[in-house]
């Protein structure tokens, strides 16, 4: 059965359901058109949290709805993210405590969006003050009427300079930004500002809060204080107990105090900003106090796991835990530790209301500083990240760098190590060992016998030659000699012997077996001398004295 789309709209409109009334939306959005709606939007919104917080049968919860509602007729954009919410909740209700003190112009005469279209009006003040409410130009409210971010910012020095004049007879909300200021929690309830839930002295004022807010805010500060010190020292004994028992630290139990610090520094801020609901200039300075300290744990705890990854990683593929790969996986570990602490230290900046382009322009005048000031420890570290990368040489291989020469013992972030054949350790910058010619002997795939027989003259050529025979048979027969390139020939006439060029190749891993394997070859060419009747000659000079007659006569007769 063919079903078209009219019939199946038709059905689907039938099971959609009917949207509820506008005023029992809590989703419904402020009308912020014109200077006269929002205007009006912020006044009826805070009317019906007055309304709503003096009934004692309904909750303060429900005074939530309206309160953003009249936020969202406010523009926040230059606030910072960590206490926006709590500005623009504070700013509408000193703004309406404003108004119902110096009152507003009659409605009529407050633009509506008639008047802003045909007028082509941008912005418009509240005649007598200096409240003014602009057209959003760009960004997702463009086009919305807003109280502007220099009344935002304004609004609690607006209130100190009114204060203390009488509310209007009409149309007034005495005592709601108070009531704020003293209901624990989102939302307002008069029953704390009307004294009927607290005693009077808790309810005096100090530096703008009430007694009981500080009282309650020592109390949270003090708990978690005391709980992550507890926390810290138990881990850190569990660890070092772990650590003696498992032969290797361990830092586990670190992070894990770690984490529960950040909890409850992150739970005591959202404690005092929500629920002791700290106010005004107070809350922004305790909100930056502890996105500091938060991001500071943030960074600690980053900083401990991505230094612990790598060793997990080494541990479980086995590396040699000084090897090129090991160094190269710690390096790059560490690399990541600065790049997400720049980024940590950039987005609370944001938070706290410090422009990004300053953070970061202070970043690179301060790696600049740093740079200058460390050029040979960067030319070092860049030196080490090059022998990593490129691997000219390893731990254990035997090399000739200049005029050092010996066994590579450790590569580190500013030094190679070298262990010389006498004993020593030398220490060689990466920067030079970078710039330096590097004979890498380790990395031989055989290793060269180049050597020179001496016999002796009277040796007859039949036996030289089975002597050179018999050598080659003795190179081939070795099990660690290179097969297929040797040479074993009668090279020279030397001063006092016949020389026998002895060239071929030794596969061994290290120097030790070298010398053990060429020490086999050799003495196999002995025993071979020896059953030939071949002698080796000695470094030997025949002096021949010629007898003069002229001289032997003379010393005749005299």
């Amino acid at each position: 059965m063919l079903i078209t789309q009219p019939l199946l709209a038709q059905g689907l409109g039938q099971r959609l359901p009917t949207a509820i009334a506008p005023d029992a939306n809590p989703l419904r959005p402020p009308d912020t058109s014109s200077p006269r709606a929002t205007i009006a939007s912020l006044i009826l919104n805070l009317d019906r949290v007055y309304l709503i917080g003096k009934d004692p049968d309904r909750p303060g919860q429900e005074t939530i709805p309206p309160l953003r509602r009249a936020v969202r007729t406010l523009d926040l954009s230059e606030v910072p993210r960590a206490f926006a919410d709590a500005v623009g909740v504070e700013v509408a209700l000193l703004l309406k405590e404003v108004i119902d003190r110096v009152g507003l112009p009659p409605y009529a005469s407050i633009p509506d969006a008639e008047q802003v279209e045909r007028e082509a009006l941008t912005q418009w003040r509240i005649p007598n003050t200096e409240i003014l409410l602009q057209q959003v130009q760009d960004g997702p409210r463009a086009g919305s009427w807003l109280f502007s971010t220099d009344t935002v910012d304004r609004a609690e020095g607006f209130f100190a300079s009114v204060e203390d004049l009488s509310y209007l007879p009409q149309g007034s909300t005495p005592g709601i930004y108070r009531a704020y200021t003293l209901t624990p929690g989102s939302g307002i309830d008069f029953t704390w500002a009307d004294n009927q839930a607290l005693p009077p002295w808790l309810a005096e004022e100090w530096l703008g809060q009430a007694a009981w807010q500080w009282l309650a805010a020592a109390v949270a500060v003090i708990g978690a204080i005391v709980i992550a010190f507890l926390v810290y020292r138990l881990a850190r004994r569990a660890e070092r107990r772990a650590g003696a028992q498992l032969g290797r630290e361990t830092r586990w139990r670190t992070m894990a105090a770690l984490v529960l610090a950040l909890l409850l520094s992150a739970g005591v801020h959202l404690l005092i900003s929500w629920q002791i609901n700290f106010t005004g200039s107070m809350l922004q300075h305790i909100a930056r106090i502890f996105v500091v300290i938060e991001y500071s744990l943030l960074a600690w705890l980053v900083a401990v796991v991505f230094s612990r990854i790598p060793e997990v990683i080494i541990r479980s593929r086995r590396l040699r835990p000084r090897g090129i790969d090991s160094q190269l996986l710690r390096l790059g570990f560490k690399l990541l530790i600065v790049i997400a602490i720049a980024a940590m230290v950039i987005d609370a900046a944001d938070r706290i209301g410090l422009p990004a382009y300053s953070v970061l322009t202070g970043l690179g005048v301060g790696s600049l500083a740093i740079a200058l000031a460390a050029r040979e420890t960067l030319a070092n570290l860049l030196g080490s990240i090059a022998i990593m990368l490129d691997r000219p040489f390893a731990i254990g291989d035997w090399i000739k760098l200049n005029d050092a020469e010996g066994t590579v013992e450790d590569i580190g972030f500013r030094s190679t190590r070298i262990r010389t054949f006498y004993d020593s350790q030398l220490s060689v910058p990466n920067s030079v060992t970078m710039g330096a010619t590097i004979d890498n002997m380790g990395r031989r795939n055989y290793r060269r016998v180049y050597t020179t027989l001496a016999v002796r003259y009277d040796t007859p050529p039949e036996r030289i030659e089975a002597f050179v025979e018999g050598i080659k048979a003795v190179i081939i027969a070795a099990p660690s000699t290179r097969k297929d390139e040797f040479h074993v020939v009668l090279n020279d006439f030397a001063p006092s012997s016949l020389s026998i060029m002895l060239y071929f190749f030794l596969q061994v891993p290290d120097w030790s077996t070298e010398l053990v394997e060429r020490q086999r070859v050799l003495l196999e060419i002995v025993r071979l001398a020896e059953r030939l009747e071949v002698k080796f000659a000695f470094p030997t000079q025949t002096v021949e004295v010629e007898r003069l007659p002229e001289l032997s006569s003379a010393v005749v007769s005299s």
